[in-house]
């Protein structure tokens, strides 16, 4: 149930966002452009306390669901990655591995540093919702424009004004090619190991994580229940389920909810934390 509620969501704002970019009417912005405002970095940067202020709330409740609803960037790696698996024989196909701190907390630095600088290039080159902007306009966009200039095409010899012909153009070539590394690597990456970028690499996902080590409810493990399959950690695309030691690394879950489907033996649930008992006294 939660996990299908997350991908219904995941899939609406996917959309939502997606069409933002493609629009080139007006009419979807004047309806949906409040899914570009509760971008993360865009209220950081527009000192939109109200909206950063509902995501930390949001993730110290339910943990990084940002990254896993409401984040483009991560939901397009998750498209891919689900592409990927399509095939029985790729269904389970991840596997637990360690934490890269100095990679994590080195790229979270430098983009604090950058944006204290105001080096814009290098922030953009790194926020998510960014990186998707120019993924969406510099490849999708002209597509979708093609698309509608050929219905246009249609629409004319049959009398119809459903459709009118639009500009298809390039920003950039140099943006165009950055477009095209990003999109090819992202995919990449999700292809093989899915969401290896955003609990390696995404500064957002980095510093949502360190909120998220202390998020009220989150996957737990039911250690009585557990038969040691492993089946947890073969379908976690964070990579972060240690089922030798019945661990989860709560910085890089982005409850997706995959783990409690693929357990056939109901050994890892949703709940709320348990309060952290206090050592002995010596």
């Amino acid at each position: 149930m939660l996990r299908k509620l997350r991908l219904t969501l995941a899939v609406l704002f996917f959309v939502a966002v997606t069409a933002l970019f493609l629009d080139f009417t007006g009419t979807v912005h004047a309806w949906l452009g409040w899914t570009a405002k509760i971008q993360f970095l865009p209220a950081l940067l527009a000192l939109n306390v109200g909206v950063i202020v509902a995501l930390v709330l949001l993730t110290l409740l339910l943990g990084r669901v940002y990254c896993s609803v409401i984040c483009p960037l991560g939901v397009m790696q998750d498209i891919v990655s689900w592409i990927s698996g399509r095939r029985k024989t790729k269904r389970y196909r991840f596997s637990y591995s360690p934490e890269i701190k100095w990679l994590r907390y080195g790229v979270l630095g430098l983009f604090v540093i950058a944006l204290i600088a105001g080096i814009g290039s290098f922030v953009a080159l790194l926020a998510p919702y960014s990186s998707y902007g120019r993924i969406a306009s510099n490849l999708f966009a002209p597509l979708y424009r093609w698309g509608n200039n050929l219905l246009a095409y249609f629409a004319e010899r049959a009398d119809s004004c459903a459709f009118y012909e639009t500009e298809v153009w390039m920003k950039s070539l140099g943006m165009f090619l950055i477009a095209v590394v990003t999109f090819a690597g992202l995919s990449f990456l999700a292809w093989r190991s899915g969401r290896t970028w955003c609990n390696t690499v995404c500064p957002v996902g980095t510093l949502l994580g360190v909120l998220s080590r202390r998020s009220l409810f989150r996957p737990r493990f039911d250690v009585l229940k557990c038969n040691g399959c492993k089946l947890c950690a073969r379908s976690c695309k964070a990579s972060c389920i240690d089922p030798a030691n019945h661990t989860i690394d709560y910085s890089r879950c982005v409850a997706c909810m995959d783990c409690l489907e693929s357990c056939h033996q109901g050994a890892i649930t949703y709940t709320l934390r348990r309060p952290e008992r206090p050592s002995a006294s010596p």
